[in-house]
């Protein structure tokens, strides 16, 4: 079955506080949806297999397209597509076309990586200030945690950025956790390591395009039941493994 049914969806939403009012009929006109995600980021990879659990568990069929930032942004916004698989917190206060589900569906660490060895040491923001940090061109997270630090390069990519690290030219190399560990697998970056604990934990949300709002009390439903179990947490973890152990 391709479409939820009524009484598929109410039994959803049984037990769920939901805030948004869904029109009677609305249930058995629900998908399939196309959604889009930013191309070439593990957090990314898998984020759209969560989503395709979550609605896999409302039998509602969906597709993911991957796409460059700005084009998955302008496809999902302008309502060419149904929304994005993954985002955070801020494009919903700056992006009004798109709902944001309310419960987070993943999140984003933001982790500095060393070489291995070293005695470079951060647990805050502020111990950037003490090292030489390098960080790729154009990714969000990692721009924003470095504003304000006073020795901060930018590269094109993460190989050359890891390569830094591992010749003693930079200190700390930042980036996200998963993202990190996978281009060191990739890259076949030896003699790095990630520092724990992670600087920053923002979480990540699916959006749902504003002419298609009415499936957003059924998904978080089903996300924030999954999220409450500890299921969401461990479905994540598993993904990830199996992510790395792909690459």
């Amino acid at each position: 079955m391709n479409t939820i049914t009524r009484r598929g969806a109410l039994g959803v939403l049984s037990g769920a506080i939901v805030s948004t009012v869904v029109p009677s009929g609305a249930f058995a006109a629900m998908g399939p949806y196309k959604f889009v995600r930013i191309d070439g980021l593990a957090e990314q990879a898998v984020g759209e297999a969560l989503l395709k659990e979550v609605y896999k568990r409302a039998e509602i069929d969906i597709s993911v397209t991957p796409m460059p930032g700005k084009r998955a942004l302008q496809q999902a916004s302008s309502g060419a597509m149904d929304g994005e698989t993954l985002r955070v917190f801020a494009l919903g206060e700056n992006v009004k076309s798109l709902i944001r589900v309310p419960t987070a569906l993943s999140s984003l660490q933001t982790v500095a990586f060393r070489k291995t060895g070293s005695d470079v040491s951060v647990t805050k923001k502020e111990d950037l200030n003490n090292y030489s940090n390098v960080i790729v061109t154009g990714v969000l997270h990692t721009h924003a945690i470095t504003e304000g630090v006073s020795d901060v390069n930018e590269v094109s990519d993460p190989s050359a950025m890891f390569k830094l690290v591992q010749g003693g030219r930079a200190d700390i190399a930042l980036t996200s956790y998963l993202d990190g560990l996978a281009s060191i697998r990739k890259l076949k970056i030896e003699g790095v390591e990630d520092i724990k604990p992670a600087l920053n934990d923002q979480p990540l949300f699916h959006y749902v395009h504003e002419s298609k709002q009415d499936v957003v009390p059924v998904v978080d439903a089903i996300i924030k039941g999954m999220a409450d179990s500890g299921e969401l947490a461990e479905l994540r973890t598993k993904l990830e493994q199996d992510y790395l152990a792909q690459l």
